[in-house]
């Protein structure tokens, strides 16, 4: 869709993967709807072997991924790119897993009697598995945000107003940084109330490469050589954190 809305045809003809790579149009949309399709059966396949309140999450990420390019007022021509990001790639997207292997316990579920609906929401886990979500947030953003920070320039010179635009690039590198101390507080809060286990304090240890790639970044904002970085931390905090859980259950 970027492809076909570009106004610059700098980056049209040259920049754009769809002419640099030589792919035809119809075979990138014959790809997109096949995959479409296999995650529209796969789908409701999850939803026939879980529950109904997994329907309305899973249509909103649909929803979102559909139309982030498509259509008239596509989402990433806007400055919700970066929380459309955060929460379907990274807060639902984890939600969704740990749902999916523990909807049984039947903290989030929707049940039916004849003509009435009971939709039961138990906080008392619903929230720790939020706050948890913020750090797969606040990672998934930073991934959308740098990469919009990135593409600025061009951006604009192709009718898309994201969220850097309305920012600019001094306040928008202040809440980059801002958004990996929140995912780092989260941690810790977590750790506090006992929703991580201690062990999760290990994750902390990738810090040091973490500013590391936060300081590249900050020097320069290129999308060929700095962009990168953020996908390096974005595996670093969730690898840290998956393993950390690990040992947990390890040597429980």
């Amino acid at each position: 869709m970027d492809y076909y809305k570009a106004l610059d045809p700098e980056y049209k003809n040259e920049e754009n993967i769809i002419a640099t790579h030589k792919i035809r149009p119809r075979l990138a949309i014959t790809i997109c709807l096949i995959f479409l399709i296999l995650d529209l059966i796969v789908g409701v396949r999850v939803l026939l072997l879980t529950n109904w309140a997994i329907l309305p999450l899973g249509a909103f990420c649909f929803f979102v991924a559909v139309f982030y390019t498509f259509g008239p007022f596509a989402f990433s021509r806007f400055p919700l790119g970066e929380i459309l990001a955060g929460l379907c790639e990274g807060f639902l997207g984890f939600f969704l897993a740990v749902y999916i292997n523990s909807f049984d316990k039947g903290y989030f579920f929707i049940e039916f009697k004849g003509w009435k609906m009971n939709w039961t929401w138990d906080f008392a886990l619903l929230i720790p598995l939020s706050i948890v979500g913020i750090i797969c947030f606040c990672q998934n953003f930073n991934v959308m945000f740098s990469d919009n920070i990135c593409d600025l320039e061009q951006d604009i010179k192709n009718g898309r107003y994201t969220l850097p635009y309305y920012l600019k690039k001094s306040l928008s590198l202040k809440l980059y940084r801002i958004v990996y101390i929140l995912a780092i507080l989260m941690i810790l809060l977590a750790v506090a109330c006992h929703i991580l286990p201690l062990w999760s304090l290990i994750s902390l240890l990738i810090l040091p490469f973490v500013w590391s790639n936060m300081k590249k970044f900050l020097q320069q904002q290129v999308k060929s050589q700095t962009f990168k970085y953020q996908i390096d931390n974005l595996i670093l905090f969730n690898a840290s954190t998956a393993l950390s859980l690990l040992l947990a259950l390890l040597f429980k």
